[in-house]
């Protein structure tokens, strides 16, 4: 009996872990860049105690001929989740100011945990910035 307890925790455990996970495919892209950083992106829905949310992971490699120093400009990443009609649901942005030496990666994350059920796409930009 205690067997079959524990076996009925885990599905509900599972099935909260999953629940939302198989929503609406998000399809993203890069809509505008200015730096020299070359994107790769993938996103992925996740089930937590508190909701659902969306996360972008990307990642960026200084595809340039120069490293990027924080000198006098660096990169402004930004994500920004649409829903279906176009209407932004979430912007947020990360100013890049470490050093990014030709060749290197670096890995961003973006996160939208309200109106999850509600985003189709997310748009990246890339711009310059002051340091």
């Amino acid at each position: 009996m205690h067997r079959r307890a524990v076996l009925g925790t885990l599905a509900a455990g599972c099935g909260t872990l999953f629940a939302g996970c198989s929503g609406s495919r998000v399809d993203g892209e890069v809509v505008a860049n200015e730096t020299p950083l070359a994107f790769s992106h993938e996103y992925a829905t996740q089930a937590t105690y508190s909701g659902t949310r969306v996360v972008v992971e990307v990642t960026a490699e200084n595809d340039g001929h120069e490293p990027i120093t924080p000198k006098e400009s660096v990169p402004n990443v930004v994500c920004t989740f649409l829903d279906a009609t176009g209407e932004t649901l979430h912007q947020s942005g990360l100013k890049l100011t470490q050093f990014i030496g030709v060749g290197e990666t670096i890995t961003l994350e973006f996160t939208l945990a309200v109106d999850v059920d509600d985003v189709t796409r997310y748009e990246l930009r890339s711009e310059w910035l002051e340091a």
